[in-house]
């Protein structure tokens, strides 16, 4: 049976009758006397005393401590909250050759009126300098896409005010930032290093490795997957703002980490984002209201975010589960996919677009953002 505090006049009649057991041979309290106010003032203390039992009750175990009590669960097993990190990428400036952009020259993005500071001088050379740079604060709200406007905050000779940040290899363009980790995430990362203790670069370890960076949210091991003595290590990042699959700039971050804990002996490590693996959905449903569509949408992208892993099956059933748990949802028909849907190792299923057709034939896409 569960602990319950009890309540002030619960508290009151215990101690009434205790009182009346210990001093009054079993006889009644009168209402208005100095006893019968006693045993109201105890109870309120005592009641006090049972509101902070009850608050730390909860702090004893590591699944439902609060933030401050979570951190120091954490520290015992040397696991500290996750910093955020900043937005990393570069910027093509224009101006006469010859001008020099001084590190530390700071750029801001006037729509975010977030910053962002020159890591290195940068000359003009043919009318142009590539430059990198960093953003100020740290937090995914540094992150922006390639093609974003930028603008000196105080002016260069010979520079041109404005800029263009660059796309990067994987077309992105300033990326890395996330925001410092919640608790909800320390708290998994707790329970997994009880539940998993490290045991000398197991699967398990590489796991938790990866997620040791900030942004970082799942990871997949793949032992032997370039021969005897080496492993393939892929990982996502389902909060970033550039989608599950993680930017060069993360990855590097990954793998520069893993290098650091790894057993001396491996041959090699390699880290790399999954091949994404984008899937259609398309069916009719009633009622076919836009209240409705939006809402299988988001039942269907909780579905690919909970069971679409690499190496793994998303099963058509538990599409039509989805669908059908949606709030008003009558009757539908799945047309698209027409069989589960198989993912490679190394290979992320991510929901692309999910299609809804109408009781005329009409068929219309419904973006949704590369969820996963």
């Amino acid at each position: 049976m569960s602990w319950e505090r009890p309540t002030i006049k619960t508290l009151v009649i215990r101690i009434s009758g205790d009182i009346s057991a210990r001093l009054l041979d079993g006889g009644t309290i009168l209402t208005r006397s100095v006893l019968a106010v006693l045993a109201k003032v105890w109870a309120g203390a005592c009641h006090g005393m049972y509101g902070f039992f009850a608050w730390l009750f909860p702090q004893v175990f590591v699944d439902t401590a609060e933030a401050e009590f979570m951190e120091r669960w954490a520290a015992v097993w040397n696991i500290t909250r996750l910093d955020a990190s900043s937005a990393v990428g570069s910027v093509v400036l224009s101006g006469n050759n010859g001008a020099i952009v001084p590190a530390g020259t700071l750029l801001i993005n006037n729509a975010t009126q977030q910053q962002y500071s020159l890591d290195a001088d940068a000359t003009i050379a043919s009318g142009q300098a590539v430059a990198a740079i960093t953003a100020v604060v740290a937090g995914a709200a540094g992150n922006c896409a390639a093609g974003t406007e930028l603008s000196l905050v105080a002016p260069v000779s010979g520079v041109l005010s404005t800029c263009t940040v660059k796309a990067d290899s994987n077309a992105a363009g300033l990326s890395g930032g996330a925001d410092v980790e919640t608790d909800d995430s320390l708290r998994a990362r707790v329970l997994v290093r009880l539940r998993t203790p490290p045991r000398g670069g197991s699967a398990a370890d590489y796991i938790t490795w990866a997620k040791s960076i900030s942004g970082v949210t799942r990871a997949w091991c793949y032992p032997l997957m370039m021969g005897p003595g080496t492993v393939g290590l892929c990982f996502v990042t389902d909060n970033a703002t550039t989608g599950p699959i993680p930017t060069q700039t993360v990855v590097d971050r990954v793998a520069a980490f893993v290098e650091t804990v790894r057993p001396a002996a491996m041959e090699g490590v390699d880290v790399f984002a999954p091949t994404p693996l984008e899937n259609t959905v398309r069916l009719k449903i009633t009622p076919d209201t836009t209240i409705m569509r939006a809402a299988v949408v988001q039942e269907l992208a909780d579905l690919w975010a909970r069971e679409a892993e690499p190496s793994a099956t998303l099963y058509l059933s538990h599409i039509r589960e989805a669908v059908s748990l949606t709030a008003s949802e009558l009757d539908h028909t799945l047309i698209l996919p027409t069989a589960d849907i198989v993912a490679d190792a190394g290979v992320l299923p991510m929901l692309h677009t999910v299609e809804f057709v109408a009781s005329d034939g009409t068929v219309t896409p419904y973006p949704v953002g590369g969820a996963a």
